[in-house]
């Protein structure tokens, strides 16, 4: 599928600390197609969008609907870190951003 995201990546601090910041306040690449928490447990976080092109309302007449997912997993990482899993769908605009932000990361 041409717009998967399957990555793993460690942040420092800790699983419980990490997913709560990300709860409070989202990283910033979310916000580009609207991602909006859905769901969350003690270990992850569940991001939706409506992704919904112009093209498929008109060929539906307005009851089609594209969703794109990401799930994020926050687990205990080595060194104090935490790792992080990222699994899901994003439009091509939204995994650059995601991936301008991992750059972005303190090497581990």
């Amino acid at each position: 599928m041409p717009d998967e995201v399957n990555a793993s990546f460690v942040v420092p601090g800790e699983p419980s600390a990490i997913l709560a910041a990300w709860r409070a306040d989202p990283p910033s690449f979310l916000s580009i197609d609207g991602y909006k928490q859905i769901d969350d447990s003690f270990e992850s976080l569940v991001y939706e969008a409506n992704v919904t092109t112009s093209f498929v309302k008109i060929t539906t007449f307005g009851f089609g609907k594209t969703v794109y997912r990401l799930t994020f997993t926050f687990r205990a990482g080595t060194d104090g870190g935490t790792q992080v899993s990222a699994l899901g769908q994003a439009l091509e605009r939204t995994r650059d951003a995601f991936g301008s932000w991992l750059a972005g990361l303190p090497a581990s």
